[in-house]
């Protein structure tokens, strides 16, 4: 195992524009099968600590493993990846710390998984990764068996077609205003969304054309779930 500090794991690769950082959370999956599909064979991946495991499951090789060990031992670590060894007392998550790595590398695009279940706090703490990813002009989405989810800055989004998922849209972190949403099955024009009333929840699909979204304020935080 090459162990080297997150201070020094940053700026020092040219990453190809359009390539994408996986990072690899602790958090339960039942069936990572269900989550392959998702997979892109150039993914950067980086296995948040306990993350490892799920990599594992994926037949992923992480390319960096980000660790303070306290949700896996140093010994499941393969001695050729490079590890980020991070203090144990620290202010970010293994998955925060992992981001801001994969950031500061020149990532723009990055998918979460094994980053729900379990712990509730661990799944909140990972929609504030989303959060910090969607300020830094990147995109971010986290993934399970179950859908996903990303957080948008105003403007104009679409959401292709997804039959037989529900489309749930949330604001994080505090009004959401101005929204209109088109081509769903309950529109709204000129709408604001409070994070006291969950009025954009199990939304549906109209046909085959996208969900049209806009809005001028907020953060929007976009679910494509089934049950």
């Amino acid at each position: 195992m090459q162990e080297i500090s997150g201070q020094n794991v940053g700026a020092s690769q040219h990453v190809r524009p359009g390539r994408r950082c996986l990072i690899c959370a602790s958090g339960p999956v039942g069936d990572p099968e269900a989550l392959r599909p998702l997979l892109r064979p150039d993914d950067w991946v980086v296995a948040a600590d306990g993350g490892v495991r799920l990599a594992r499951r994926l037949s992923l090789s992480p390319d960096l493993i980000v660790a303070d060990f306290d949700s896996s031992a140093k010994q499941e670590h393969k001695e050729t990846v490079p590890v980020a060894v991070l203090p144990v007392k620290k202010n970010d998550t293994d998955t925060m710390a992992a981001a801001r790595l994969a950031l500061d590398r020149g990532f723009r695009e990055f998918l979460i998984l094994g980053g729900t279940g379990g712990r509730l706090d661990h799944t909140v703490a990972n929609f504030a990764v989303l959060a910090f990813l969607c300020g830094q002009g990147a995109r971010a989405v986290l993934a399970d068996e179950h859908g996903w989810t990303e957080m948008v800055l105003p403007g104009k989004h679409r959401v292709e077609a997804a039959p037989g998922m529900k489309l749930s849209l949330l604001p994080y972190g505090g009004p959401v205003s101005g929204l209109w949403v088109k081509n769903a099955e309950y529109e709204l024009e000129n709408a604001m969304l409070t994070p006291d009333f969950p009025l954009g929840v199990s939304n549906e699909f109209r046909g085959a054309d996208p969900v049209e979204i806009e809005f001028n304020a907020g953060i929007l935080q976009i679910f494509l779930s089934k049950d």
